[in-house]
């Protein structure tokens, strides 16, 4: 491939699509330190209709489980509004999500009138995940009433609840004897694999004398005991294995089972649910089996810590570097080429961001932990961050160059506008090596697509930008909504506790994106709620075209179940499902690791300083605020 080939479309590509981390969470209101104020009273009729508004909504039909439904119901507030009051105005954030109850309101976009707000009519549903500008302006015209909920509030209200659903379930398994001995990291990782199901009274659990396949924990209601055949039905909520012996009621926190964990087990027990019904939490032994070898190795595996390597070029001062080119334009600032004027063989990439916006945006946190993470990798597959700078106006970080430029250039510049399959199983293959290198650091990625994957001179890709990493440990499950929204994984968006399973599934979009030029759940109207509608539906709505191989696609929906759990790369063989998929059965995985494979494009460079695999950019003039505060005095 020429580079005449490269750059034959280079005029014609589509700007690059943006990161966002659209409702970081607040981590005060998340514990319960800011309490909200009370909620109007609804009456059970309000609550009702309110309800059925929200399910006749598709979006949030599918976004909202009956456990989020009831949180976002306590969270109602009523509003009234004169005629002419303006609820929503068009272009205007938005962090509010209506139900109208009464009145009547106009919907105006670009200044014409287009409709009327039904009555029980929701608009707003963004508002739950993450602000918004309004597409529309709605105004009463009549004496008008909505409930209306702010959605921080009710991200930090489900934040909380969930932390203590887990919690509490964490208690339930310190309480189960074969379990006890297990580290905390394993018992919040067994919570994600337990299902919560409910049993209609009478419904048998398990079958004296048969074989018992899950391991019961009761949450709620009773579930009882019997000897099957042995005792008239109408005493089915006595507990008995015969006539001489009996054993009491199973209520909340009791336990049924456990030995599943070890072995194929036969039950000396009848277990059905009482006639009010039970709740529990179920563990299959398939589920178990599928993501530990058995029990010892859920209680004893091995868990990694994150690698701090040593920093170089600490005796480098700022003052140093020679700006050679602008290569790349970003949220809070510029990357550069620069070069050591002391040592003029030493070119690097600088990312320069502007103190004013980080404190503005309120990402000091985020970008103190994007130094952390990076700096302490050492992997072949990554940038490297060598050290970090700061002044009045920016922050720096200091970053190996990778000439090639980002993925998402070279995947545009080719003539089909997508790679042929050696091509996307050779770049895959470099970003799983990425991937699983932090994910046994506990790092999730959380922003994986071609614009945040480079190429280097060498034709490997390295993974950059880690403004949205983060290490999460089990019990420290993130629910913050971030990442890019063709590539977000379904839990985000539902706003479930998230892991390592958000990356696997971005791999699955991302191997799509590369055989086919564009995402799967891409609309020509980049509208976010429908991205996130199509998303929910699954793939099982996703056509696919023939230039996807079967195998290839058997791989894809493997690794975007629905699911994180059952997704591959989740499952106790851990990455080498992946690995070993008939889609990859050709690459060499212990060549690509030592960089012996022939890179699918090459990259022609005329010394080091050559940036012609980089768009061009215009010089940045504009005035940067001065910052004096001591906040980055640590970076």
């Amino acid at each position: 491939m020429t580079l005449k080939d490269l750059y034959k479309n280079r005029d014609k590509m589509k700007p690059k699509r943006r990161s966002g981390c659209l409702c970081p969470l607040n981590q005060q209101d998340s514990q319960g330190k800011s309490p909200f104020p009370a909620a109007d009273v609804k009456t059970p009729k309000d609550d009702d209709l309110i309800r059925q508004a929200l399910k006749k909504n598709e979006f949030l039909w599918n976004v909202l489980t009956e456990f989020s439904m009831g949180k976002l119901l306590e969270c109602f507030q009523l509003k009234h509004l004169d005629p002419g009051e303006v609820l929503l105005e068009e272009g205007k954030t938005n962090t509010h999500l209506f139900v109208l109850k009464n009145g009547t309101f106009e919907i105006v976009e670009n200044e014409k009138k287009t409709c009327n707000v039904p009555i029980m009519g929701v608009f707003g549903e963004l508002a739950i995940l993450h602000s918004t500008r309004a597409p529309q302006t709605v105004r009463a015209v009549s004496q008008a009433a909505v409930w209306t909920v702010d959605g921080s509030r009710y991200k930090a209200l489900m934040v909380k609840a969930r932390m203590q659903k887990r919690n509490e379930t964490v208690d339930y398994l310190r309480n189960v004897p074969s379990l006890s001995k297990a580290s905390e990291h394993r018992l919040y990782s067994l919570c994600d694999i337990l299902r919560e199901s409910c049993y209609e009274g009478k419904a048998l659990l398990a079958k004296e004398d048969e074989t018992i396949d899950n391991f019961f924990i009761v949450t709620s209601g009773k579930c009882s005991p019997r000897a099957l055949g042995k005792l008239n039905v109408r005493s089915a909520t006595i507990l008995a294995t015969n006539s001489s012996r009996r054993l009491d009621k199973l209520t909340s926190g009791c336990f049924y089972g456990e030995n599943i964990l070890k072995k194929d087990t036969i039950s000396p027990y009848t277990i059905i649910a009482d006639f009010g019904g039970v709740s529990c939490l179920v563990l299959s032994r398939q589920a178990f089996l599928d993501h530990y070898q058995d029990l010892d190795d859920f209680l004893h595996g091995k868990t990694f810590s994150c690698d701090h390597q040593r920093l170089n070029y600490e005796g480098l001062e700022l003052k140093q570097l020679k700006k050679l080119k602008t290569l790349g334009v970003g949220g809070f600032g510029r990357v550069q080429l620069v070069q050591n004027t002391k040592q003029k063989d030493e070119i690097f990439a600088l990312k320069l961001m502007k103190k004013h916006e980080i404190i503005g945006k309120t990402q000091i946190e985020q970008v103190y932990n994007e130094k952390k993470l990076q700096m302490g990798c050492d992997c072949p597959f990554i940038v490297r961050l060598f050290r970090t700078f700061r002044d009045t106006k920016y922050l720096y970080f200091l970053l190996e160059p990778c000439l090639g430029g980002d993925l998402w250039n070279l995947l545009k510049r080719q003539r089909r506008k997508y790679f042929d399959t050696e091509a996307a199983k050779f770049y895959a293959g470099c970003v799983l090596e990425a991937l699983s290198y932090l994910h046994c650091r506990d790092i999730v990625y959380r922003d994986l697509k071609p614009e945040n994957v480079m190429v280097a001179s060498s034709g490997y890709l390295k993974l950059t930008d880690f403004g949205f990493a983060k290490k999460i440990l089990p019990k420290h499950s993130s629910y913050s909504f971030v990442g890019t929204a063709e590539y977000l994984a379904p839990e985000i968006i539902q706003k479930l506790p998230h892991d390592k399973g958000v990356d696997y599934w971005a791999l699955g979009i991302f191997i799509y994106e590369l055989l086919v030029g564009k995402s799967p759940f891409r609309n020509e109207e980049h509208n976010d709620l429908k991205t996130y509608q199509a998303i929910l539906r699954g793939f099982d709505f996703v056509t696919f075209p023939s230039i996807i191989s079967p195998r290839a696609r058997n791989l894809i929906k493997k690794l975007c179940k629905h699911t994180s759990i059952d997704r591959l790369g989740c499952l106790k063989n851990g990455v080498k499902d992946i690995q070993t998929h008939p889609w990859f059965s050709k690459l060499d995985w212990e060549k690509l690791r030592q960089k012996e494979l022939e890179p699918p494009i090459r990259i022609a460079l005329n010394g080091k300083t050559d940036t012609r695999y980089f768009e061009s950019f215009k010089e940045d003039k504009e005035q940067v605020m001065e910052d004096f505060s001591a906040w980055d005095k640590d970076f």
